[in-house]
């Protein structure tokens, strides 16, 4: 089309926060994480991801889960799953029971998120399908098809009881709403902690569940996003649909 080819590289990483080259390999990294998932062979996996080198699909997974896939419990507790959305890749880690979290994956606290869960599980993490992982894929479904924002998932978390205050005060915010971390602060009865409400509200990874996109700062800026700010920008773009049906409903 004429394009300098810097300018598209730079263009698409403006779009899509990541280069082409990174895109292509999270994409070979799902399909592999995808097959093992369905209970494949580490062998079908590097394959299906188009590895031809088993060491380098054995690093480029350690690198995503802090671990190759060959080290991954067996009998795990806690199972890793991958979810394709419209704002890119997530993983999320799910009990029985409950969900642990949920991460866009290049969010660069990932592997140290999981490192944590990892521990508090005693390295029983692994990669499979469960209910609950089904039931947000299916949530998150409806969430960008703009049919329901509303999310039942039951949620652990993990942190102090100070954060914890703040990511159910976050559950409060409605959709196409903001509120700025001194408003959370007071609303939680700290109005002097805005910024332990920052870091709290950083250190969440239980991503659009707990909706720490709908935070920003006290001049109205969009502030800092483990996601990145393209994607908070479109999540709350996003979720002006939902405020309108509110207003509309109220009527």
């Amino acid at each position: 089309m004429g394009f300098d080819l810097s300018t598209v590289r730079r263009s698409f990483k403006r779009q899509f926060g990541m280069t082409f080259l990174e895109m292509a390999r999270q994409r070979r990294i799902r399909d592999g994480f995808e097959t093992i998932s369905d209970g494949g062979k580490i062998i079908d996996a590097q394959i299906d991801a188009g590895f031809e080198s088993a060491s380098a699909f054995r690093a480029s997974f350690a690198k995503l889960l802090g671990r190759a896939p060959g080290k991954l419990d067996s009998a795990p507790i806690l199972h890793a799953d991958w979810i394709e959305t419209p704002l890119g890749s997530m993983i999320t880690v799910c009990s029985k029971s409950q969900m642990h979290l949920l991460e866009f994956v290049d969010r660069k606290a990932l592997k140290t998120e999981l490192g944590k869960l990892d521990i508090s599980a005693k390295g029983k993490i692994g990669i499979g399908k469960t209910q609950l992982g089904a039931q947000i894929k299916d949530e998150l479904d409806a969430f960008f098809d703009g049919t329901s924002a509303n999310f039942s998932t039951p949620l652990a978390y993990g942190g102090s009881a100070f954060s914890q205050s703040v990511w159910n005060e976050l559950k409060l915010i409605p959709p196409g709403q903001t509120r700025s971390y001194s408003e959370i602060a007071k609303r939680i009865g700290r109005p002097s902690a805005t910024r332990a409400v920052a870091r709290a509200n950083g250190a969440n990874q239980i991503a659009l569940v707990v909706p720490c996109h709908r935070v920003i700062g006290a001049d109205g800026s969009l502030t800092g996003y483990g996601g990145g700010l393209w994607r908070k920008q479109k999540l709350l773009e996003i979720e002006r649909h939902y405020r309108t049906i509110s207003k509309e409903n109220a009527q």
